[in-house]
């Protein structure tokens, strides 16, 4: 069984997988190696400081 199917929802966001959708693993370390699902392109990592300046001046 997989990561997505375990959880049922985005560790990033929240909603829930469709079926048959691309999801993406990371890992969680809380004092234990843990892996959670994410949809495509969402992350539970903060963004990068080089990231958030790219989005700001993109809008």
């Amino acid at each position: 069984m997989s990561a997505a199917e375990r959880q049922r929802t985005c560790a990033a966001c929240g909603g829930e997988f469709g079926a048959g959708e691309r999801t993406d693993i990371e890992a969680l370390l809380d004092g234990v190696v843990r892996y959670v699902a994410v949809h495509a392109g969402h992350s539970t990592f903060p963004p990068r400081p080089s990231d958030a300046g790219m989005r700001k001046n993109a809008a």
